[in-house]
């Protein structure tokens, strides 16, 4: 495969330019949400070792993230735990990918800069450097390995560098570190790996970082054994079928152009046809670009192009039939590890359009990226894509106790807290009650209700039909939140 010359240096500063101000941009002060919440409060505690006594009793996959777990509470310490600064330990991570795609594609500037420029405008990567969770940090890893995987079968009569295996070795500790999730995929690239003749040529060179790596992975690999010993939990969802559409919904960046992630999460399809126009215009567009690439295999070699469509075919089949065997929904971040694959398929698209040198492509590829930079400002600052609002609805429920009102809070437990919100699962005066569904037991009907979606929080609608038979009426609505209050008499 053919290289080109070294691009000139004017347009990597101008595409780091661009990322700085994608990175501002992404980062806002908007309320956590109920992921974000479970996540910072686990963190919160002074020491170490409160913080592993909050992550063990947590119970959920967060236990399976123990790398991303360790360094979010050093960051909470140095930094703090407001939304701003919980969802600001994203940008290293964020500049660790860009860095990574500056090196691995040195040698093909012009899909360097291409990849690059998507890198920095694509709503995947945009709304998981808003979320104070460990996805960022799951792509910076993925984007190591993926990318060390492409410099290896991109040279494939060269021997690798011995800085080749420190950056391998980094993205497979942060790829798995981040979330078991990318255990397969950094098993699966490795194995491919294994198997190219230079990569084998090269393993005198991998002695070192083999010292360092080889024994923090296996600690790493008893670590999670332990974690499914101890039977950690899983979300609430169940696998379908539109959710598997969903994943490449968002992979391929039509979130934005779309409903909420609410709306989709409740209506499924259903949400769609206010949407239908830009939705439609995209895929028109990128369908377009993707038969013109595959038509020239993405510009790779068949040796190369098989191995990878192996790779991420079977492993996407793989996650999707976890999903339906243990009844837990897989969503896109859990293929996180496939993105980079996805943001090379579309960089090559794009460049191809753009080589191609017709002006009907050059449109294309243009209206392609303009397409996902607006999915991408839209998910940013479009009211039907903000987060749970636990921040107001907090407030709320505040300001009700300082005015002596009783208040039952059907929500997260975690978002009263991270909001000093004071909260019991029983009848105390100054907290409001925790509840799923009506309690069997309480004194008097709550004043005021916070419902935040009925279907995790109110599953079996016994809340439901007591706020309706109660006659309370809403008196203020939030993302995702109602805020019911008793009727008064004669109303």
């Amino acid at each position: 495969m053919s290289t080109s010359g070294p691009a000139r240096t004017p347009v990597l500063v101008l595409l780091l330019i661009l990322a700085v101000v994608a990175a501002c941009l992404s980062v806002s002060s908007q309320s956590l949400w109920i992921d974000e919440v479970e996540t910072v409060v686990i963190v919160q505690p002074p020491t170490p070792h409160g913080a592993w006594q909050a992550l063990y009793h947590d119970h959920t996959s967060c236990l399976q993230m123990p790398v991303y777990f360790a360094y979010l509470w050093g960051w909470v310490h140095l930094f703090g735990d407001s939304e701003v600064a919980v969802r600001a330990s994203n940008l290293p991570w964020f500049f660790i990918g860009f860095l990574s795609i500056a090196h691995f594609l040195r040698r093909r500037p012009s899909l360097r800069n291409t990849a690059l420029l998507i890198f920095c405008v694509h709503p995947f990567v945009v709304y998981y450097l808003n979320e104070a969770r460990s996805y960022s940090m799951d792509l910076s890893g993925a984007l190591l390995v993926t990318g060390a995987l492409f410099a290896a079968m991109d040279q494939p009569d060269e021997l690798l560098p011995a800085s080749w295996w420190w950056y391998y070795g980094a993205g497979l500790f942060i790829l798995c570190g981040a979330t078991v999730v990318g255990v397969p995929w950094a098993a699966a690239v490795t194995l491919l790996l294994a198997m190219l003749p230079n990569v084998r040529r090269s393993f005198s060179r991998a002695v070192v970082p083999a010292m360092v790596f080889v024994p923090l992975m296996i600690l790493m690999g008893i670590y999670f054994a332990w974690t499914f010993q101890e039977k950690a939990r899983n979300a609430y969802l169940l696998m379908t079928v539109p959710s598997m559409f969903s994943v490449f919904y968002e992979l391929f960046g039509f979130l934005g152009l779309g409903p909420g992630r609410n709306e989709l999460r409740v209506h499924s399809i259903s949400s769609t046809p206010p949407f239908l126009v830009p939705l439609a215009l995209f895929a028109i567009l990128l369908a377009y670009g993707l038969v013109v690439a595959a038509r020239r295999r993405f510009g790779l070699t068949w040796g190369q192009l098989i191995p990878i469509l192996l790779i991420t075919g079977s492993l996407t089949g793989l996650t999707f039939a976890l999903g339906f065997l243990r009844h837990t929904r897989m969503v896109a971040r859990h293929f996180t590890p496939l993105f980079p694959f996805v943001l090379m398929a579309q960089a090559g698209v794009v460049l191809l359009l753009w080589k191609s040198g017709r002006p009907l492509g050059r449109i294309v590829a243009v209206l392609i990226v303009a397409a996902l930079a607006c999915s991408s400002i839209e998910l940013r600052f479009a009211a039907r894509h903000a987060k749970d609002d636990y921040r107001s609805a907090a407030a709320a429920a505040l300001q009700a106790l300082a005015e002596g009102k009783t208040v039952w809070w059907a929500a997260d437990r975690a978002g009263a807290q991270y909001y000093k919100l004071p909260i019991s699962r029983d009848e105390i005066p100054g907290s409001v009650r925790l509840v799923y569904g009506v309690p069997p037991h309480f004194s008097a009907p709550p004043d005021e209700i916070v419902l935040s979606k009925p279907d995790l929080f109110d599953s079996t609608g016994s809340l439901a039909a007591f706020i309706a038979a109660r006659h309370y009426i809403p008196v203020a609505r939030w993302q995702c939140f109602t805020l019911w209050q008793k009727s008064s008499p004669g109303t």
